[in-house]
């Protein structure tokens, strides 16, 4: 936010300057500010195509490939990976949202927050989906010349041991870790950002993220399908070669940097000049994210959500193959793998349309009761799967379709948690769009991972063996219930935490953003959510920041950065200011205490 007061024409302009894609429009007859043009919305959205593509295509083809075909890849080395790219995760994740919310300018130049980290995407990601699939086969030729003289010394045997390769694992491993944990960094979090501060208007940004959606879906579909290509010559035998997954990828890869590309070209972001002259720290930006209440009950929700979320498709194989069965499979489409993929198929095609139909809806009745609708009808239609049973692969088609309506809505997250950062400006002049966008994909994902082992675990427990001809009962309930009782109860339960969101009209988002303006010109406005006056913060040259008259310093506000209002509040109330256990210099913790006693609204509110 601008230093100091401004005219409110300098405000108006300030404003305007912040949002550089958006333009004046009209609505119902009147006139308003963040339309946005088609084109401005393709090219934002597009990348998103390309980045989903390759994302699946690794998701549904890689680690097979690795395992069947000729890197003969080490099983166990490639889960110590696997365990390895998620606990980096945790570390990599809030590093981008920090860098790309921090950055102003680089070489002397602004190039904005978000595209220069795009920018490096398309050359990291291309190349490392494209390596990923093409490991040199002499990581794997002793292994294979292994098996070979086994089987020339032992032929007709069926009891065949494992021959594998550790280094094709490592090659598996290491890529992995640049595609999961380095390029969906680069891509997801300032993609994400950049499309939160597009426009301020409620209804532009609900239009915005459908497209993200539409984009979103037809990379799944391109991702899944098209390597279906290769299958005859990467699944029918092993040692095969299969450079079909390696060049579907480079295609994809091209369309991603070439996509992206035009993005950098063509969007502009908000000006350095209209931010915060220095950014902040990891842990008080993460700190301030947590403390915005809309977002907090969001994300809450999300996580509630996100315990079944991903149940259904990682047992879907499973209720093709032990609850419907491999015989009604093969009957109605060839096979149970087919069986498979057709579900997928007519899931992610029946989402296209009815994404539109979820943003008509949020137009309608707001973005908030079509998001709690959605909740309520995802959660009430997971029990549907409890109908199929032995021989009903028909009935599993169409109920994968139908699965497609329920869970077309899940985009309006991303669309509320843009609101969210709206308010968050109101309170602290911050923008740190990085930071929400990291949390809203990261905490869900960490919560998600004990959710998505136990089904497997009890269906271990309960003596699944995948070499009987029929799964028992407590084993085919399991894995029914994973399909349906437990995403169902989930989503339910994202909608009770849904009952404590409290934006939830576009009045309100208007009055946000009204209130934003009136802080740029130097008055107080009201939060429209709490009631409370908010006087402006405004920030001076030296990093000290006036509030309500009062001088604050700068390294004491640093310091309370860290910590959430009710910690400040509970020392504050308790007169016992060392029970923050800040460790610093008495005459650290004078200034603060000064702070405090002075600036308590500020604290409360930040």
């Amino acid at each position: 936010m601008a230093d100091g007061k401004v005219s409110k024409m300098g405000a108006d302009t300030f404003f305007q300057d912040s949002y550089p894609m958006a333009q004046f429009g009209q609505r119902d007859g009147q006139p308003y500010f963040g339309r946005l043009s088609a084109r401005t919305k393709f090219v934002a959205a597009l990348p998103t195509l390309g980045c989903l593509a390759l994302r699946y295509v690794k998701i549904g083809y890689m680690k097979k490939f690795f395992t069947d075909d000729y890197p003969r890849a080490s099983l166990s080395v490639m889960s110590t990976f696997l365990i390895l790219s998620t606990l980096l995760d945790l570390l990599f994740d809030p590093l981008v949202a920090t860098l790309t919310d921090g950055t102003r300018k680089i070489f002397g130049r602004d190039w904005g927050r978000r595209r220069p980290f795009l920018f490096v995407c398309t050359l990291v990601m291309s190349l490392s989906y494209a390596l990923a699939f093409a490991p040199p086969a002499s990581l794997s030729s002793q292994a294979q010349a292994d098996f070979e003289a086994w089987s020339s010394s032992n032929p007709g045997s069926t009891d065949v041991p494992i021959f594998n390769s550790v280094g094709a694992a490592t090659w598996y491993g290491v890529f992995h870790i640049m595609v999961k944990v380095v390029s969906d960094a680069l891509f997801d979090i300032p993609h994400g950002a950049l499309l939160t501060e597009l426009t301020p208007d409620s209804q532009e940004k609900t239009v915005l993220w459908s497209w993200r959606e539409i984009c979103l879906c037809l990379g799944i579909l391109g991702g899944m399908v098209l390597p279906i290509i290769g299958e005859s010559e990467c699944a029918s035998s092993p040692e095969t070669g299969c450079y079909s997954y390696l060049m579907i990828v480079v295609v994809f890869g091209f369309f991603f940097s070439l996509s992206t590309l035009f993005l950098c070209r063509d969007i502009k972001e908000r000006p350095v000049a209209n931010l915060p002259k220095e950014a902040e720290a990891l842990v008080p930006s993460l700190v301030g994210c947590l403390s915005n209440y809309p977002f907090k009950v969001l994300l809450v929700s999300d996580v509630v959500e996100g315990l079944g979320a991903n149940m259904p498709l990682l047992v879907l194989p499973y209720v093709v193959d032990w609850v419907v069965g491999k015989a009604a499979a093969e009957a109605l489409v060839g096979s149970a793998g087919t069986l498979f993929a057709g579900c997928v198929v007519v899931h992610m095609i029946v989402r296209v349309p009815v994404t539109f139909l979820w943003q008509k809806a949020a137009k309608k009745w707001g973005k908030y009761w079509t998001f709690m609708a959605y909740n309520v009808v995802y959660g009430c239609y997971m029990f549907v799967f409890l109908s199929i049973g032995k021989g009903s692969a028909l009935l599993g088609l169409i109920t994968c379709a139908v699965w497609g309506v329920a869970y077309a809505g899940h985009w309006l997250l991303f669309d509320l948690t843009s609101d969210a950062v709206d308010y968050d400006e109101l309170l602290t002049g911050e923008r740190r769009e990085g930071q929400f966008t990291m949390a809203r994909e990261l905490v869900p994902k960490i919560c998600e991972i004990p959710a998505d082992a136990v089904p497997f675990l009890l269906m271990s427990y309960f003596n699944y063996n995948p070499d009987l001809p029929e799964q028992n009962e407590a084993v085919q309930w399991i894995i029914r219930g994973s399909l349906s009782v437990v995403p169902g109860l989930a989503g339910l339960g994202g909608a009770v935490a849904l009952l404590w969101y409290n934006l939830r009209t576009e009045a309100q988002q208007q009055d946000i953003i009204a209130g934003i303006q009136r802080h740029q010109e130097g008055k107080v406005t009201t939060d429209p959510l709490t009631g409370l006056l908010l006087p402006p913060i405004n920030v001076q040259d030296d990093g000290s920041v006036e509030y309500e008259g009062s001088m604050v310093a700068c390294e004491p506000k640093k310091i309370l950065d860290y910590f959430f209002a009710s910690e400040i509040r509970w020392a504050c109330e308790s007169g016992d200011l060392g029970r923050l256990q800040l460790g610093t210099a008495r005459r650290g913790r004078m200034c603060v205490w000064q702070y405090v006693c002075n600036a308590r609204m500020y604290v409360e509110i930040n």
